[in-house]
């Protein structure tokens, strides 16, 4: 197993670096829900768990969690990714395998004792594998919900990654945090139960959002982060003169 081995100076580097990175390849990014995060209960474990559709879900949360909320946190990265971009462990990533049970459960233990320790935030991509947005159902892995159920008290919230052209160049991002599910240690449900109610949980949250972008309903949504003009936002400028 890969553990991490966290600097506050290289967080921040990497945080500037991708910030940038996403100013270049993206033309904005929007958020919605961040008060569902910003409520979560003081002093229990926060996991965020969310599709995998793109590279990029590992990178925003980079951001986010530096840049937005703050947060001391940590993520679960597969173990191959982990040895091909090892700056990830500087800022916070550890490894896991999950075609191995024995080492899953290892990384899940090694989870929960870090979680333990203090207020700290885990982000979790339960899919395992990058999967088209559009594919229902989800299919989750145990492992969260294993990991869940061995913190006890826990609030976990699902987000919800999306990628869409919609009227410039470049794509914009759409983040979406849904309310949180707080389990306290007294209300323990079966695994696989707890793992039908995250993947129905996070659905519900990404059929909504698709439907935002269909729409162009974009009121609830907050823009962090803009990037390059589009062509036709520089000709629009240039016409304006």
């Amino acid at each position: 197993m890969i553990t991490p081995q966290k600097s506050a100076f290289m967080t921040r580097l990497i945080g500037v670096y991708f910030r940038k990175k996403i100013r270049r390849a993206f033309a904005a990014v929007h958020l919605k829900g961040t008060e569902h995060v910003r409520q979560a209960r003081e002093n229990v474990p926060l996991v965020l768990y969310a599709n995998h559709s793109a590279w990029w879900d590992a990178v925003l949360p980079v951001i986010l969690s530096n840049q937005v909320f703050h947060h001391d946190a940590y993520a679960m990265m597969e173990e191959k990714q982990m040895r091909q971009y090892g700056f990830f462990r500087r800022i916070g990533c550890f490894s896991v395998v999950r075609e191995n049970p024995r080492l899953a459960v290892q990384s899940l233990q090694y989870a929960a004792d870090l979680l333990r320790q203090r207020s700290r935030v885990l982000w979790i991509f339960p899919q395992g594998t990058l999967t088209s947005a559009e594919k229902r159902p989800l299919h989750f892995y145990n492992g969260t919900a294993h990991l869940l159920r061995e913190l006890g008290d826990v609030t976990a919230v699902p987000v919800a990654f999306r990628y869409e052209f919609v009227e410039k160049e470049r794509p914009e991002v759409f983040i979406t945090f849904g309310k949180p599910w707080q389990i306290r240690s007294d209300e323990r449900v079966e695994i696989e139960m707890t793992t039908d109610i995250l993947q129905q949980l996070l659905e519900y949250e990404m059929d909504v959002q698709r439907e935002d972008v269909m729409e162009r309903e974009f009121d609830a949504y907050e823009t962090i982060l803009t990037g390059k003009l589009s062509v036709n936002e520089r000709w629009d400028a240039v016409r304006r003169r």
